[in-house]
């Protein structure tokens, strides 16, 4: 029997299975691998009312981050060993997609009217550099893991390129479970909490750099 006659009676098997198959997914193939789940985070949406209104415009910047966790693949750790979850993928690296996250959250807490990436025609009063220095699940005494997500960043007066303020933020976050879902639920909890205080640190360094000017 020749490998196409083979392929073409698994193809005909597969075929002949689908309405015993409808509601467990799609057939998969002999050598065909299923492709891996991808999830993603989201920016922050709720702020405090008591925010400063600044008006004053920002640029974000490209967040800079370690090679090993700028990966589309979900990163977890332990002490200096890192590994990365089977079939299983963010929908892009992370510097990519925190990067518009970042800018959403700005725009979300309606406390600055321009905000804008580095590849906008912007220009912006201040410029935000971020760094992501952790984006990882890591292990807990037992049970499931939580998602560590650490930001530090630079508010530069522009154009001078004046250096106002430092910071670094980082949160942790127990997954409610060990499922990927929940981990990935985990991390999204975590870097909403990062954005928020980014974005309330943004703004009062800002402000009080305006006025110092």
């Amino acid at each position: 029997m020749t490998p196409a006659s083979v392929s073409r009676r698994a193809v005909a098997r597969c075929l002949g299975a689908l309405p015993l198959l409808a509601l467990a997914g799609a057939c998969q193939l002999p050598g065909r691998a299923a492709p891996p789940r991808e999830f993603r985070v989201t920016p922050k949406t709720t702020f405090s009312p008591d925010l400063p209104k600044v008006s004053w415009s920002l640029v974000v910047d490209r967040p800079t981050i370690d090679s090993a966790i700028d990966t589309a693949r979900i990163a977890r750790t332990s002490g200096v060993e890192i590994e990365y979850y089977a079939d299983a993928t963010w929908v892009d690296r992370p510097a990519a997609m925190i990067e518009p996250l970042i800018v959403q959250s700005f725009e979300n807490s309606r406390a600055i009217d321009v905000v804008a990436g580095r590849r906008s025609e912007v220009r912006g009063d201040f410029m935000l550099q971020p760094n992501i220095a952790a984006f990882q699940a890591q292990p807990t005494d037992s049970g499931p893991p939580e998602a560590r997500v650490v930001m530090s960043a630079r508010l530069m007066a522009m154009p001078r390129r004046e250096v106002v303020g430092t910071t670094e933020i980082g949160r942790s976050v127990r997954a409610q479970g060990g499922d990927l879902p929940a981990i990935a639920a985990a991390f999204d909890d975590a870097l909403g909490k990062v954005l928020k205080r980014l974005v309330e640190w943004t703004l009062a360094t800002g402000e009080e750099a305006s006025a110092t000017s």
